[in-house]
């Protein structure tokens, strides 16, 4: 199975302390070991360097984008047929998130089988299966 990480992913498991930052780490740990067949999206790398742009952790954020791009590279592209599917997406979810559509077009355009993601707005979109971090281990 193949399926995209969600930026979440590796906030929680960057971040403090958390229910989910374990979660997070044992999937990555997963991925890395090559359990979990998982990819990312250019979209991915750019939601982390986003977060953490101009703040007092720029650096952090700079260390987990070259982290993402070493361990999944080479990463999905965000091009036209994606935004083509995202913007198909935004007629029928018109209360969704965009960087969310994204992610859902990503998994449509590439047929990954699912999102590994805490957020369950993922479920209310319901054109990708979800699968929750927190029952992937930890």
């Amino acid at each position: 199975m193949s399926v995209l990480l969600d930026t979440a992913v590796f906030m929680f498991a960057a971040g403090r302390e958390h229910p989910l930052r374990e979660p997070s780490r044992v999937v990555l740990r997963a991925a890395s070991e090559g359990s979990l067949d998982a990819v990312i999206s250019a979209e991915v790398v750019q939601e982390i360097l986003h977060r953490f742009a101009g703040g007092q952790r720029h650096a952090d954020g700079l260390r987990l984008a070259e982290a993402a791009l070493h361990l999944f590279g080479p990463v999905l592209s965000i091009d036209h047929r994606v935004m083509r599917h995202t913007t198909e997406l935004a007629g029928r979810h018109t209360s969704s998130r965009a960087r969310d559509l994204v992610h859902v077009a990503t998994c449509l355009t590439y047929d990954l089988e699912a999102i590994v993601s805490p957020d369950e707005d993922f479920d209310r979109i319901g054109e990708v299966r979800r699968i929750a971090v927190e029952t992937m281990g930890g």
